[in-house]
């Protein structure tokens, strides 16, 4: 239908030809669960690219998507910007050689990269690379799902779920293209001798003399001699959550809240947060519990990280771990003693980092600790007598030394509550930190750095109610844990 053009929301938008559409007015009946306009155009639709994340999906996302459709989306960012894509979901038909369901990368400047399902798995597989950013102002997404004998959907696989915006270009930014294949243009934490980081997700160190070109390679002013290495950028959430005074009860979070959150399961669920790009941050007790039923019994350490669903963490994968790092003090026969109840677990792998995966910065002073200090946990723990498979969390200030140690003399506990914890909460405030919160954080706003930082991990409490958290104050281990970070552990390791 020539001369026609159908109109596509600027958020949640959805790219879609069917070969069967013949017009477009009279088919604004297209809705999709979203809210999200279907929309046929064509010759494919043109997307404004705007600061903040805007959605693009697949047809119907996230039901299957329909054989026999194709759509081409082009994404424009204003002068002066750049466009950034980045994959959240990508489950296509499998297919050999992408012969069949595929979508295309494409943009001025780089050669097109096509991605399919992988073969031999049902659900497929997002690209190595999920992030995409033009070295001009557009860049074009081609989604095409060939024809079959019935115009049926298929069972498992639906497609993509993807976010594009406009990035500033400056003597800063660093880009990313798609190469001729699925795997990323550089390995973060590399020496990116010719590739930039990929912001904001990891930054360069030393960035010295040199910039990242529009075509996303470095150029040295100067001609210096030293290259820089890209680092996670920790503490600052794509997605951050609106801080509020605390609340009762806890709220579900969004994804990209808590992107370091982990979920453990070893003797029972757990958490734990990401340092960096492949250490996880937890209690010594999820690992070397203190209940004696389990001495002598070793359990598989299993890692899932990136979604706020179980559910979905599960499809993910876990992610191997190649080392545990149990703090020396930790004592696993003394059951009323959580001094040095902190562990580290080295990843065998680097993870991508993403707007869903990012890491948590360490604590680097003492105001962090102050009392009426807010701050934040979350975890998968137990609410109202049933685990969740929902990420939740809750906000509580800092409480006064003082005040935990009389709570705890006035319920005649012998629990050891030494200098290397700090308490949380309010006696007359009821709090939701139950079982299967141990080894998540608890994060507090660095309005000096502009970060999240975990001063606490959830350590021991007394039941799951009114009263007091206890943590295993982060402060105090930090020259520990980069100590083993850097690999000068000792007769630390485990």
């Amino acid at each position: 239908m020539s001369g026609s053009r159908c109109l596509v929301p600027e958020r949640g938008n959805s790219l879609w030809r069917s070969p069967h559409c013949t017009s477009c007015p009279g088919k604004m009946w297209w809705l999709l669960l979203w809210g999200v306009l279907q929309a046929c155009p064509t010759q494919g639709s043109v997307l404004l690219a705007q600061r903040l994340p805007q959605q693009l999906t697949s047809p119907g996302y996230p039901e299957p998507y329909l054989k026999g459709q194709e759509g081409t989306t082009d994404i424009q960012a204003p002068e002066g910007f750049v466009v950034r894509l980045v994959f959240q979901d990508f489950y296509l038909e499998p297919s050999q050689n992408c012969e069949g369901d595929s979508v295309t990368i494409s943009a001025s400047g780089m050669d097109p990269c096509r991605f399919c399902g992988q073969q031999g798995s049902s659900l497929g597989s997002p690209p190595g690379q999920r992030e995409f950013v033009s070295s001009g102002r557009s860049l074009r997404l081609t989604f095409h799902a060939h024809s079959s004998s019935e115009d049926k959907a298929t069972h498992l696989h639906k497609s993509f779920l993807a976010f594009y915006q406009a990035v500033a270009v400056n003597g800063s930014q660093s880009t990313s293209h798609a190469s001729g294949g699925a795997e990323a243009v550089n390995t973060p934490g590399d020496h990116p001798s010719k590739n930039c980081c990929q912001e904001p997700y990891y930054q360069a160190v030393p960035a010295g003399t040199l910039t990242c070109t529009a075509q996303g390679t470095w150029k040295d002013r100067q001609d210096g001699p030293e290259i820089p290495h890209c680092v996670p950028v920790c503490g600052r959430p794509v997605t951050p959550i609106a801080q509020n005074q605390k609340t009762l009860g806890s709220s579900r979070a969004k994804l990209g809240n808590f992107p370091w959150q982990a979920f453990t399961n070893i003797y029972g669920r757990g958490g734990g947060a990401l340092l960096g790009d492949r250490w996880i941050l937890t209690a010594a007790h999820t690992i070397y519990p203190k209940d004696g039923i389990f001495l002598g019994k070793n359990r598989s350490v299993d890692v899932f990280l990136g979604h706020t669903d179980i559910e979905e963490m599960l499809k993910l994968g876990k992610y191997p771990v190649r080392r545990v790092v149990v703090h020396p003090d930790y004592r696993q026969n003394e059951s009323h003693n959580f001094n040095g109840d902190i562990a580290l677990l080295e990843l065998q792998h680097r993870v991508s980092l993403g707007p869903n995966l990012l890491p948590v910065c360490l604590p680097d002073n003492e105001t962090l600790y102050l009392s009426g200090l807010l701050g934040y946990v979350s975890g998968f723990g137990m609410e109202m007598g049933w685990f969740t498979t929902k990420l939740k969390y809750s906000g509580f200030p800092v409480a006064t030394r003082k005040d935990c140690e009389a709570w705890l003399r006035e319920r005649q506990r012998t629990e050891v509550f030494s200098d290397n914890m700090f308490c949380v909460g309010d006696k007359m405030w009821k709090h939701s930190v139950c079982q299967g919160d141990s080894g998540s954080v608890y994060v507090v706003w660095d309005n000096h750095s502009r970060r999240w930082v975990a001063t606490g991990i959830v350590s021991w409490g007394i039941g799951c109610g009114e009263g007091y958290d206890f943590y295993t104050k982060v402060l105090n281990y930090v020259d520990w844990i980069k100590g083993v970070m850097d690999g000068k552990d000792g007769p630390w390791g485990s």
